[in-house]
């Protein structure tokens, strides 16, 4: 629906029909035809409601039709205006985001809906983190890192001595967090752009933003397991992102982030 939507058909101008069969098919979409004349509309054919294989409706009105006591079209045409309504409400129920009617705020309600798991926990942020990266294999596990803290410049005549002050502009307290761990099996995600940059990018736009007013200790690495080749100076080459030459080649680390999340900006 999204790309026909995308190519100017309305909500109105898509129709949903049943595959008109007797047995279960090996695909949900049987097919797609685009009329013009005399409107303009796109018919889907699905595998599924009153017409297919899985009808609910009773096995005698399919033995009417094959010992010709009720004509096939006009059965076909009758039931499929029931179709095309009992369809399009299941897409739109399993697609809301598709119904603008039932839910003209549905990016709105999906973040809304996002703050309210506890998105700092292991399994929701792995869960997270692998939507967001389904190319790479991803491991998020609980370590202990460290904060900085700016103090302040000590300043003569009103710094106080004692047990819970310190002398110094920073410092490190530990505190827990997560590690993030994505596992690539090649450096590059596609020609030209390394996975490094790719992830970064990433981060930016889809990840961080769903941390907005969190304050979480993170800690993300790549872990790179082939390298098709050595770092060189030339045009697209990193420097830090691919291995220098080694006898005993290793798997490539790369930390990509490290911090507190809520100061990405």
């Amino acid at each position: 629906m999204n790309l026909l939507t995308h190519l100017g058909y309305g909500v109105e101008q898509i129709v949903f029909a049943g595959h008109f069969s007797a047995c279960s098919q090996a695909r949900l979409i049987e097919s797609i035809k685009f009329h013009h004349q005399p409107v303009k509309k796109a018919v889907i054919t699905l595998n599924l409601g009153l017409l297919s294989g899985q009808s609910p409706l009773p096995s005698y009105f399919f033995k009417w039709v094959q010992d010709g006591s009720i004509d096939d079209e006009r059965f076909a045409e009758f039931f499929g205006y029931f179709d095309d309504r009992l369809l399009r409400r299941l897409l739109l129920a399993i697609y809301p985001e598709c119904d603008q009617t039932l839910d003209p705020n549905w990016e709105t309600r999906k973040r809304t809906s996002l703050k309210t798991l506890k998105l700092d926990s292991a399994v929701s942020l792995h869960w997270l983190t692998q939507m967001i990266f389904p190319e790479l294999q991803v491991r998020v596990e609980k370590i202990t890192l460290e904060r900085s803290v700016d103090l302040g410049a000590p300043v003569l005549g009103k710094s106080q001595m004692g047990y819970q002050n310190v002398i110094g502009k920073i410092k490190k307290l530990p505190v827990p967090g997560k590690r993030i761990t994505l596992i690539a099996d090649t450096a590059d995600f596609h020609k030209d752009q390394p996975w490094p940059h790719e992830i970064e990018s990433r981060l930016q736009t889809l990840m961080f933003p769903v941390f907005t007013g969190m304050e979480l200790d993170l800690e993300i690495w790549l872990i790179i397991r082939s390298q098709s080749g050595w770092l060189s100076l030339k045009q697209n080459s990193y420097l830090g992102y691919e291995s220098v030459y080694s006898e005993n080649p290793e798997f490539q680390h790369i930390r990509i982030f490290s911090g507190l999340i809520s100061s990405w900006r």
